[in-house]
């Protein structure tokens, strides 16, 4: 057994011990519903920690259930967490209100960047404001997001004396290997992938000017779905015509969705803590992206290379190629150093430690 995993499995026995001993409190976990995505993933990832240390949490989709299972399930939680800032956060203010129950605001995207984005009306945002005034507690997935939350909520903000930033974490049992590209090995190819929304903040048009800039050794697969995928197919007929670009549709999640690929490529206009970069490093595939604040703080210090110079399709294509260029022990030292400030092992004691303050503070 390696030695690492050995740590971590007598960690998490101390940890089970511990977590015995205190009575842990019931959650509420309020979920906007149950679709793919990155917050639905580290929502299970989170609910996973919590049970394995003997966490009671119920799981609410707010789409599949009505008033009274929401109170009936409220009435029985010693914590309601919000596993969004908008829909859940609103319900849950709700509840809380009602019941007298504690509320933690799970915020995972910025703010003001999706509030812009969207195009909300100033008194939506308003509205925004008057209730996050009202919400005791915040946990942000990255410091990006909580600097975005107060720059919207400005001389409202509630402070920083109850919120948390908690970084997303992926599960990892140990380091990952290099892996060896299984699409295009036979033919040179140089396999590329973007795993998302096709949606317009994460700005997959770009990937296609990206595409274009490359040699031609290079194909790209958009795996993922949504309201821009007409789009795509038109601004990409050519692409698609030649080959060297292919719409896969959403894909079953999981580790095997990263190991075909040489590299995985971020375009985003923003993110919170972008959980495809840190899947594809567990599965020992590199991601590289634009240099915005959320994924400067999560590879600035140990593989800044893996950032775009500045947010053109021709800096995207300058760092694919040179990611492609350096030694691979190189980059799967530096994915594997970033991986450990992101393991769950931290991450679920850092929630347990909310958790358990929210609830005496009620």
């Amino acid at each position: 057994m390696p030695r690492q995993i050995a740590i971590d499995l007598v960690h998490c026995a101390i940890i089970n011990i511990t977590t015995t001993s205190e009575s842990a409190p019931r959650v509420l976990l309020l979920l906007e519903d149950q679709s793919a995505g990155g917050v639905s993933t580290i929502t299970s990832t989170l609910a996973g920690a919590l049970r394995q240390h003997v966490w009671l949490v119920d799981e609410v989709a707010l789409n599949a259930a009505t008033w009274q299972q929401r109170l009936a399930a409220a009435k029985h939680c010693d914590v309601i967490l919000a596993s969004h800032n908008f829909q859940p956060a609103y319900i849950a203010w709700a509840l809380g209100l009602l019941l007298r129950k504690p509320v933690v605001v799970w915020v995972h995207g910025p703010l003001q960047e999706v509030v812009k984005q969207a195009g909300t009306t100033a008194l939506k945002q308003s509205w925004l404001r008057w209730l996050y005034r009202r919400l005791p507690c915040f946990v942000f997935v990255s410091s990006a997001s909580r600097d975005s939350f107060e720059s919207f909520m400005g001389k409202t903000s509630t402070g920083r004396g109850h919120s948390r930033v908690i970084p997303n974490a992926v599960p990892l049992t140990e380091l990952p290997a290099p892996q060896a590209c299984t699409v295009g090995h036979l033919t040179g190819e140089t396999q590329l992938a973007y795993i998302g929304r096709l949606s317009p903040e994460k700005q997959p048009a770009l990937l296609l000017d990206m595409l274009r800039l490359l040699p031609e050794r290079f194909r790209l697969t958009l795996l993922g779905d949504g309201t821009m995928r007409d789009t795509l197919q038109k601004r990409g007929a050519d692409l698609l015509a030649s080959g060297r670009l292919r719409l896969a549709g959403a894909q079953p999640h999981g580790p095997g969705l990263y190991t075909p690929w040489r590299l995985t490529v971020l375009a985003s206009r923003y993110e919170g803590c972008p959980m495809t970069l840190l899947e594809s490093f567990a599965a020992g595939v590199p991601c590289v992206g634009l240099p915005i604040a959320a994924l400067r703080e999560v590879l600035q210090h140990e593989a800044p290379y893996l950032l775009a110079r500045d947010h053109t399709a021709q800096a995207l294509a300058d760092v694919v190629q040179l990611v492609c260029a350096l030694p691979q022990q190189q980059v799967q030292a530096d994915m594997a150093r970033v991986l450990t400030h992101h393991r769950v092992r931290e991450f679920a004691q850092s929630w347990q430690g909310v958790l358990r303050e929210a609830a005496r503070r009620c």
